[in-house]
């Protein structure tokens, strides 16, 4: 009797594997949607390291403008096309 119940357990394992070998490359849940999702994620996580970056580079040029004031009138000068009252600007093209 024993010996018929470790056959019947064998048989079950055995059926439990070929369902999980299956299960590991169906094209709805195993190994090819795991390699999409992995590439998505690399993707996305490249994103969220150039945006880091630029949100770095942001953070460090707010730093500047707040403490430095020459930094500030040269920026004004070079984007806004400011001029002082003692100074003249040429714009060549």
């Amino acid at each position: 009797m024993i010996h018929g119940k470790k056959q019947i357990f064998l048989f079950l394992l055995c059926v439990v594997n070929i369902f999980l070998v299956f299960k590991i490359f169906d094209d709805d849940s195993g190994l090819p949607v795991y390699k999409d999702l992995k590439i998505k994620i690399d993707g996305v996580q490249e994103k969220i390291d150039d945006v880091d970056l630029r949100n770095r580079q942001i953070s460090s040029e707010i730093r500047i403008l707040k403490k430095n004031d020459q930094y500030v009138n040269r920026l004004i000068k070079r984007e806004l096309f400011y001029v002082a009252d003692n100074e003249l600007m040429y714009i060549l093209k």
